[in-house]
C-alpha cells in the first residue's frame, strides 16, 4: 500500500487533513500540511510521531502565519527511506528541497523533541538567517552520552530488520505498544492523538522509518556546531516530561550563542499535544520580544 492510499484510508478522522497533500522531492513523496497565510513557521515532529502532533498548535498559529507542518521521512505519510539514506544532515538537505518547492523561507521553526536537533540541523544549513528556534523537550541527547554508543548499534542493527516491523504493527503487540508509549511520556493525550498513534503503530513502514531515524541520527557532529547558530534559541522543557526531563533537554543551552530556556509545570513530553495554547503563547512572546530587540 503506498503512503496516499495509506492516507486515504484515515483521512476521515485525521487532524487538520484538509490542510493535507503530498508533494514528490527528489525521490520521495512528501505529505505535508500547509494551513493560513502569512509568514513561514516550520513545525518539525520528533521521532515515531507525524504532522499530527502539531495540529493544536498549527491551527492556532495559522490565524497569523502560512504553518509548514511535514511527516519526515519514513514516518506518517511520508515516503521510507532506506537505512544508509537516513541522518540530519540527510533530512535536512530533503527539507531544504522541500521548502524550495513552497517558496518558503521560514524565519521561525518549532520543532518537538528530535525534531528541535533536525530544526537546529535546518538552521546552519539554510541560504537564509532563521530568526529563532523554539526547542519543545528537546533531544539533542536522547539516551545520554554513556549509553549512546550502545543504543545507537542496536538501533542501526534493528533498522534493517524486515521482521521485526511486522511484528510491532501487529494487533497482539500494538495496543500494549500505544498504551505503554503514551503512558511513559507523562502526558494524558486526547482520544484522537491516541488514535493517531496506534494508526501510526499499525503501519510497518512507520515503524521501520523511526527505528532507521534513530539509527541514523548522528548529534556528536551537531553538537560540535551548536556554537555557530546564530539564531535565537528557546529551549522549552516540561516539568512532568518522563521521556527527556528539563535537565536534559536544557542542557545543551551554555553552547547556544542566544538561548532562553523556559520551565513548564506538569505538562509531559507530549505537552504540547496536552496544552497547545501554552506553546502559542510561547512563541508569540519569543517573536515579540526578537521584534524588540531588532
Amino acid at each position: 500500500m503506498t503512503p496516499e492510499q495509506r492516507w486515504s484510508a484515515v483521512a476521515d478522522f485525521w487532524p487538520l487533513a484538509s490542510a493535507s497533500q503530498f508533494i514528490r522531492v527528489h525521490d520521495i513523496d512528501f505529505h505535508v500540511q500547509i494551513a493560513g497565510t502569512g509568514p513561514d513557521i516550520l513545525l518539525l515532529h520528533g521521532a515515531g510521531a507525524s504532522s499530527h502532533s502539531f495540529s493544536g498548535m498549527a491551527h492556532r498559529l495559522a490565524e497569523h502565519y502560512r504553518v509548514i507542518c511535514p511527516d519526515l521521512p519514513g514516518q506518517g505519510f511520508t515516503a521510507l527511506l532506506p537505512p544508509e539514506g537516513v541522518g540530519l544532515g540527510r533530512f535536512a538537505t530533503y527539507l531544504r528541497a522541500l521548502l524550495e518547492a513552497l517558496n518558503a523561507s521560514p524565519d521561525w521553526i518549532i520543532g518537538h523533541s528530535a525534531g528541535s536537533a533536525l530544526a537546529a540541523q535546518l538552521a546552519l544549513e539554510l541560504a537564509h538567517r532563521v530568526r529563532g528556534l523554539m526547542c519543545i523537550n528537546a533531544a539533542f541527547q536522547p539516551f545520554g552520552a554513556m549509553a549512546a554508543p550502545f543504543f545507537s548499534s542496536a538501533a542501526r542493527w534493528l533498522s534493517r530488520s524486515r521482521w521485526l516491523p511486522q511484528a510491532l504493527a501487529s494487533p497482539t503487540l500494538r495496543w500494549r505498544a500505544t498504551a505503554s508509549m503514551l503512558s511513559d511520556t507523562g502526558s494524558t493525550v486526547t482520544a484522537l492523538s491516541s488514535r493517531c498513534y496506534d494508526t501510526l503503530l499499525a503501519d510497518p513502514d512507520h515503524i521501520a522509518g523511526t527505528l532507521r531515524m534513530m539509527a541514523g541520527w548522528d548529534l556528536p557532529p551537531l553538537l560540535d556546531r551548536l556554537p555557530e547558530l546564530n539564531a535565537t534559541v528557546w529551549l522549552v522543557g516540561c516539568e512532568g516530561d518522563r521521556t527527556i526531563p528539563p535537565r536534559r533537554s536544557l542542557a545543551v543551552a551554555p553552547a547556544l550563542q542566544h538561548c532562553r530556556t523556559l520551565r513548564v509545570p506538569r505538562l509531559g513530553h507530549l505537552g504540547h499535544e496536552e496544552h497547545p495554547q501554552t506553546f502559542v503563547d510561547i512563541f508569540h512572546d519569543m517573536v515579540s520580544r526578537q521584534a524588540i530587540a531588532g
